[in-house]
């Protein structure tokens, strides 16, 4: 084990360590939407004459507002 590794314990690990966060993955991404990134998505979907789908995790939910931003603007 190199030195590097023995100051970081989860860079030690064979395996990832409960709780932790692996190659940049967002520990909320799978999560639920948040009730603010629904009321946004809600907004934009009504003014885009867009369907509406509540059950997107967090990630989704970014990515589609985003998308939908985007429409908005062009």
């Amino acid at each position: 084990m190199t030195d590097r590794k023995k100051a970081d314990p989860i860079a030690a690990a064979e395996f990832p360590i409960g709780g932790t966060v692996v190659s940049g993955e967002s520990p909320t991404a799978e999560e639920p939407m948040t009730e603010v990134q629904a009321v946004r998505l809600r907004e934009l979907c009504q003014k885009l004459d867009e369907p509406f789908d509540g059950n997107l995790t967090q990630a989704q939910a970014d990515a589609r507002i985003e998308a939908l931003e985007n429409r908005d603007k062009g």
